[in-house]
């Protein structure tokens, strides 16, 4: 009767090493897989930086090119009433900045 309590201990007892070796394995692919896809922290707060500035220097020329257009399209229109009114009035401003 001894015996088959042991023999449980020990298959019990393999078991559980084996699920921690599994564990352990396990760890180290998660471990190597973010090492894998994450770059250091100097690269990656560069790489940031940069893009915040292309985009910030993109959306300034986008918005640039946008309101010139805008105003382009505007000029154009001398004959509508309200807004040839609005037209002539913007280039009188610009011809006096000039």
């Amino acid at each position: 009767m001894f015996g088959l309590k042991k023999k449980k201990k020990d298959s019990r007892e393999e078991a559980r090493l084996l699920a921690v070796k599994d564990y352990e394995k396990l760890g180290k692919q998660v471990a190597s897989l973010y090492d894998a896809i994450n770059p250091d922290r100097k690269g990656l707060y560069r790489t940031a930086f940069l893009k915040g500035i292309v985009t910030g220097l993109g959306g300034v020329i986008g918005a640039t090119l946008v309101v010139a257009l805008l105003a382009w399209i505007l000029s154009l229109s001398h004959n509508i009433p309200f807004i040839g009114d609005i037209t002539d009035n913007l280039q009188q401003t610009i011809q006096e900045k000039q």
